[in-house]
């Protein structure tokens, strides 16, 4: 930003910049921004260091602050980096972001006739592929650079280089490189080599090679890094280095950060020729490292970021841009706020040897204050991995069997996220490790780098413990560089540098690129011509889907909110709707809509609406029923497509407007009923009269009947008559009796449906007409629909068992618990059954077991235990057994204070001889205090009592001597209670004129009751224990 001389007004400053756009071709790209300043600034947009004005595909619409840049039918020319430039007369402000526009999807090729199949490649035509692939390359600034690959395929197919996604032609002058097209001699395919003419370092990234041809497309990457020659030794030593940038012209901006925290700094440069980056810190130039990260985001702009800011870290940082049109600057001074509380002793930088171990220590000020460990972002836990000890102020972790990726950044942190940092380097044959992991976006180029100690070493890449294609592979000396243009989904995985024994991983991932879903079918007409049937016809969107997309037609019935989709189609044209589509008779609504991998379009409601009506077909017909008599016959029978239909009872239509009927009084009585596709008659407790009766339905396109015959049965019931509902406890016997009108007639029992079998919790027995089941001892899984069934008829029996009521013992009354934070609350409810079910609540939801919550039984107790008690985790407990509940409020105080008395500082006056108490009182009993007279601990002697009574401390003079005046502190963490206390031979007069008003003598703080648990320190219970 651009500051201006005058002091009215405000500069222009982005409240929101614009976002990196990705593109398919030929879709719409939009960048927004939103810029104040007073007055109003001019805004305008720029590419490539030209204005842009506005044309057919190109317009720039604005909305009060809001500024943006709409670009219709992208194509590839169009990607790039766009900046929006605000300017008034107090100053001038510039965002910019980068727009990528992906090519579409190759399209299928055309089927060729069965008679000629395409011979495999190499054999004669075929998709592209990469004989030999570019090799990564590291060198010097000014060394010309080669980049070749040998490429397969028939027809011969066309090559084409892009560096970091872009041609070559949008980011150099055509005097930079060259391109040399060639046949090699003796090898097969065709070849196109890449020549840079003295390399700049702005010329590293990531090349790719393109080969396509009308059987498909194929690529191959190489990382290019270019770097700076070493610089000649000053010949004197002891000479202070010479600024390698020019004196700053005005003051830097001023940048604060916590420690511990990032500092991220970006710098966004335009020229042309592009401009070399070099960043420096207090005059010396910057290499990354662990913790200072050098890269280029997908803007453009470039990023220095300080991980996890130390004091050391403070400074002067410039960015610096040059090229042979001049240099520019940019500087920030770093500010790194110290937290108030420090490590007595930070973490030091270690070394260790793989499969050895490294241990890092440091400090704390007071051996109570709880530590966690971190390897960057990661918390780790306490394992055989890493060994974590605390020993009094001392916090050490134990790195055990070293591999390469252990290398990183560690820190310990304590309270108020206060951290210490240190490296841990990891000695072997692996030098610079893969990061932690890698996120790019689909269609983008991922490069992994790896650097081993010897030179010309070969090591081995895999995915998911699958080798990698060496295409995408190369070494030069130490470094060994794995490139994957344009990747994909598949891509993604754990991707891992083995050389020998010692290995290196990175996860690998993939993010989607948002797609523009299809635009809708138009010209949407509907015809109704034949009868039952109904014409729909539309045409393709406009602009036409770059991928593969289907239409998809739905239909709704009038009064209905439910669309269903009726089938999808390929092609647009016109498609005939007939009857045999909708499952039920009536008017019904069409709309369609376009669907590719995309998304879906929005939908296109024809016009109109069209009755049609279903043509039925019998799947399941009539059948005749054989029943005794008293019992129900059911006549039933399934159609194609649901639909009305009339029932007929010996050739008379039976009403259909009510679902029970009668033929006529005192006869057969009846149900209809109509389920979906089923249609069924009942025919109501059936007399031998009603033997021989024709049943008939009818409906358009489909008539069935069947007969009805009536059997006598041989056996009656005598008892019971109706069902039975039976109640029992767990534990009781329960017996259920049939009696029937033969003697030793058999009978079968049934539960829910099932015959039942004999076994020691179940026995059957027949004694004469009597039929009995028997549950010796009855569970509640043996509760259900029993039924005693014989020839024809059948008594039934319903049965629940049930528990015994479950009583609560303790508590019986509402339980108040107080607790403070990271404290062990238990709360604990006693049942009269040890097997009684007991379930938990909190604030009317029931309690799962987790990290936080431990839900405890032993026998009749039943315990929930919050080990360390936050603030969140009060509110409103219960305890359900049975139809019984126990309350329980739990309350968890943050302990702002420890010291409750005194609050402000005390001033005691005493006489030599006189006996001095000091009084500090705490708000737990626990607690640990220090005592201080004049900045230096007391010891405990016959002249200085130290006591400790529940929450009170005490510092007890017996007999004061003038030497014992001065400046005490009661302290515990950070607070502390200060008493000033003066001891003189005798009292001053009143009257006198040197008297002190501050001076006062210590009167007894009138006595509070406090009540506390008989539990440890830890823990705070409530309920029956």
């Amino acid at each position: 930003m651009k500051a201006g001389s005058g002091d009215q007004g405000s500069p222009p400053c982005f409240l929101r910049f614009p976002r990196p756009v990705r593109v398919v071709s030929g879709a719409e790209a939009e960048l927004k921004c939103v810029v104040l300043g007073e007055p109003p600034p001019i805004v305008v947009w720029e590419k490539g260091g030209r204005q842009l004005a506005a044309s057919e595909r190109l317009s720039f619409p604005a909305d009060g602050a809001e500024h943006g840049l709409l670009l219709s039918g992208a194509l590839p020319t169009d990607a790039g980096v766009y900046v929006c430039r605000a300017r008034n007369a107090a100053g001038e402000a510039y965002a910019a972001a980068a727009v990528t526009v992906l090519e579409p999807p190759a399209p299928e090729p055309e089927p060729q006739p069965a008679e000629r199949p395409l011979p495999p490649p190499g054999a004669g035509e075929g998709a592209p592929v990469f004989l030999t692939g570019p090799g990564s390359q590291w060198v010097l600034r000014g060394a010309e650079v080669v980049l070749e690959c040998q490429v397969g395929g028939l027809p011969a197919p066309t090559l084409y280089w892009e560096k970091d996604g872009m041609a070559l032609d949008e980011v150099w002058d055509s005097s930079h490189f060259s391109l040399e097209p060639g046949r090699a001699e003796g090898r097969p395919g065709v070849s196109l080599a890449l020549r840079i003419l003295a390399a700049r370092l702005p010329d590293s990234g990531v090349y790719v090679c393109h080969a396509r041809n009308a059987h498909g497309h194929a690529r191959a990457g190489a990382l290019l890094q270019v770097h700076q020659p070493p610089e000649s030794p000053p010949e004197d030593p002891d000479e202070a280095p010479k600024p390698v940038v020019e004196p700053l012209k005005c003051a830097p901006k001023t940048f604060w950060v916590n420690e511990g925290k990032h500092a991220k700094f970006r710098c966004y440069v335009m020229g042309k020729p592009e401009p070399e980056i070099e960043w420096h810190w207090e005059g010396r130039p910057l290499l990354p490292d662990r913790r200072r990260l050098m890269y280029r985001d997908r803007d453009g702009g470039f990023v220095l970021k300080v991980l996890y800011c130390q004091a050391k870290d403070r400074g002067l940082y410039v960015c610096a841009a040059r090229n042979s049109a001049g240099q520019t600057l940019s500087a920030v001074q770093l500010h790194v706020k110290e937290p108030r509380l420090r490590f007595t002793r930070p973490l030091q930088d270690v070394e260790g040897r793989e499969h050895g171990i490294a241990v890092l220590e440091c400090k704390v000020p007071n051996s109570r204050i709880p530590t966690a460990w971190f390897r960057e972002d990661q918390r780790l836990l306490p394992c055989r991995k890493y060994e974590q000890i605390e020993e009094g102020m001392v916090r050490r972790l134990i790195i055990h069997r070293l591999k390469a990726d252990d290398d990183g950044v560690y820190l310990c942190e304590m309270r108020g996220r206060v951290r210490t940092v240190a490296n841990v380097t990891v000695k072997g044959p692996i030098l610079k490790r893969l990061p932690r992991k890698l996120d790019v976006f689909e269609g983008e180029n991922a490069v992994l780098l790896v650097e081993t100690r010897e030179a010309a070493v070969e090591g081995r890449w895999s995915r998911d413990g699958e080798d990698l294609p060496a295409t995408c592979q190369s070494s030069s000396g130490h470094m060994h560089a794995l490139v994957l243009p344009g990747v994909t989904r598949e891509d993604a995985g754990e991707v891992t540098f083995s050389l020998g024994n010692s290995r290196t991983t990175t996860l690998l991932r993939v993010k989607c690129v948002k797609h523009n879903p299809p635009g809708p079918p138009v010209l949407a007409e509907m015809f109704k011509g034949h009868k039952n049937t109904v014409l729909l016809t539309w045409k393709p969107p406009e602009p036409a889907p770059e991928t593969p997309f289907i239409y998809r037609l739905e239909r709704q019935e009038v009064g209905s909110e439910d669309w269903i989709q009726c089938f999808s189609i390929e092609k647009a044209g016109a498609v005939e709707v007939p009857g045999d589509c909708v499952p039920s008779e009536g008017d019904y609504r069409f709309r369609v809509c376009t669907v590719s991998e995309h998304g879906r379009s929005p939908h296109v409601v024809f016009h109109g609406s069209a009755h049609l009506v279903p043509t039925a077909r019998l799947v399941a017909g009539l059948e005749d029923v054989q029943v005794y008599d008293g019992e129900d016959a059911v006549f039933s029978l399934d159609l194609s497509t649901i639909i009305q239909g009339t029932w007929f009872l010996n050739g008379e239509e039976l009403k259909s407007n009510e679902p029970e009927g009668q033929v006529e009084p005192g006869a057969l009585r009846y149900r209809m009923e109509q389920k979906g596709l089923q249609h069924r008659l009942i025919l109501q407790a059936v007399k031998h009269q009603d033997s021989g009766a024709l049943v008939g339905f009818s409906c358009p396109g489909v008539q069935d009947s069947a007969a009805l015959t009536i059997q006598e049965s041989p056996v009656h019931i005598l008892s019971p008559q109706d069902k039975v509902v039976l109640t029992f406890t767990t534990s009781e016997r329960v017996v259920l009796t049939c009696e029937l009108s033969r003697v030793d007639f058999p009978a079968s029992w049934y539960k829910d449906g099932q015959q039942v079998e004999e076994s020691e919790s179940l026995v059957v027995k027949m004694d004469g007409r009597k039929h009995r089941l028997i549950l010796p001892e009855a569970h509640v899984r043996d509760s259900g629909e029993f039924e005693c069934r014989t020839e024809g008829v059948s008594a039934f029996f319903s049965v629940a068992i049930q528990d015994p009521p479950v009583h609560i013992l303790a508590p019986r009354e509402h339980v108040f618990v107080h607790a403070i934070t990271s404290e062990c609350v238990m709360l604990t409810c006693e049942v009269d059954r040890e097997d009684a079910p007991v379930h938990w609540y909190k604030d009317g939801l029931e309690v799962e077991e987790s990290d936080f919550v431990v839900l405890e039984s032993e026998g009749p107790r039943h315990r929930l235990v919050l080990p360390a008690a936050q603030p969140p985790d009060g509110g409103e407990f219960q305890c359900v057994a049975g139809d019984e509940r126990a309350y329980f409020t739990v309350t968890i105080t943050d302990v702002s204070s420890w010291i409750v008395y005194p609050s402000g500082k005390v001033y005691v006056a005493a006489v030599r001889l006189e006996r001095v108490v000091l009084t500090c009182e705490l708000c737990r009993p626990w607690a640990e205090v220090r005592w201080t007279k004049d900045g230096e601990e007391v010891v405990e002697s016959p002249a200085l009592l130290l006591q400790k009574e529940d929450t009170v401390r005490r510092l007890v003079l017996p007999a004061v001597q003038l030497e014992d005046s001065g400046e005490y502190l009661c302290e515990i963490d950070d607070e502390s209670a200060s008493f000033t206390v003066t001891v003189t031979e005798s009292y001053q007069s009143q009257d006198s004129s040197n008297n002190n008003p501050e001076l006062c003598v210590l009167l007894k703080k009138p006595k509070t009751r406090r009540l506390w648990s008989r539990f440890p320190s830890w823990r705070r219970t409530a309920g029956a224990e």
